[in-house]
């Protein structure tokens, strides 16, 4: 059912306050997952990581909160990271732009798990220098149920879609086969890369975990996400560690010694992909090449 007017309005505040519990839920994940002896769902309340008292739920409303309480504890007054009130508002902004694109359906379940995935996975290697094998093999099977359920030429390729097609293949059977090479070709893409810099280096250039995030991004957004992609992570990451060495915050002699996590960036390129990549091949390639 379409919805419009004041339903429209009603249900879209009610997806993005949703966004916003779940945010809140995806700090605790943010936090919890990469430590040693701490469990997502244990303890079941939330705690200061300071002064490890329990946090009354007042002190526990999304953004307000922290809002509220000016971005400290109220036991200890111990200052709580911004992070928290960014990651729930971007869940929400999540939440209400997929909701836009894709209305209450299984889809917009499927993309709004992906994205909070990405989401965690960009702060986690950005404080741990880690991508957590738990948040990306289970969307994997996302993923493919995605491609399963919801059959698109969009993110194919539409030579490919026409060329099988034509031989007898069941949509959903294709979107499933160009979901599962576009991640092979994203994973060894970037697996290889990191091989022959390895073998011309001495040393990784990239982290274990970036083969197989840019293959979950790939199996999501389909083949023709995997090079500007690729691309605009770099460019990111580039222009990040230029705005760092010029603050003064990265010392140009460590330019080339210290790592630097890929994962934030190849996340927030797959983000903006996500929502603009089909209105710039839209826009740049000819209709036949890409549908």
């Amino acid at each position: 059912m379409e919805l419009t007017g004041v339903s429209l309005l009603i249900v879209s505040a009610i997806v993005t306050a949703f966004g916003l519990v779940v945010g809140s839920f995806l700090n605790v994940v943010i936090y919890r997952l990469p430590r040693e002896g701490l469990d997502v769902t244990k303890p079941s309340r939330s705690f200061c990581p300071f002064c490890h008292n329990q946090i009354a739920w007042y002190d526990n409303i999304p953004v307000l909160s922290w809002v509220f309480l000016r971005g400290h504890c109220r036991s200890c007054r111990a200052p709580i990271s911004i992070r928290y009130p960014l990651v729930e508002i971007l869940s929400a902004l999540l939440s209400f732009f997929i909701f836009q694109a894709e209305g209450l359906t299984f889809r917009y379940i499927f993309y709004f798990y992906f994205t909070l995935c990405l989401t965690a996975i960009a702060f986690i290697d950005l404080e741990f220098m880690v991508i957590p094998d738990i948040l990306v093999r289970p969307t994997y099977l996302v993923g493919l149920i995605s491609a399963i359920a919801y059959p698109d030429k969009s993110p194919t390729n539409k030579a490919l879609w026409i060329y099988l097609s034509e031989l007898g293949w069941n949509p959903r059977l294709i979107s499933l086969a160009g979901a599962a090479l576009a991640f092979l070709v994203a994973f060894l893409s970037l697996w290889l890369l990191s091989m022959i810099y390895k073998l011309l280096k001495g040393h990784r250039g990239l982290g274990e975990g970036d083969p197989p995030l840019m293959g979950l991004i790939a199996l999501f957004l389909g083949l023709s996400s995997i090079l500007p992609v690729l691309l605009l992570s770099s460019l990111l990451g580039l222009l990040s560690v230029v705005i760092l060495v010029f603050s003064g915050r990265f010392p140009k002699s460590g330019l080339g010694l210290r790592p630097i996590p890929f994962g934030p960036f190849l996340s927030l390129a797959a983000l903006i992909w996500l929502f603009w990549g089909q209105r710039f091949l839209d826009w740049y390639l000819p209709t036949n090449f890409y549908g």
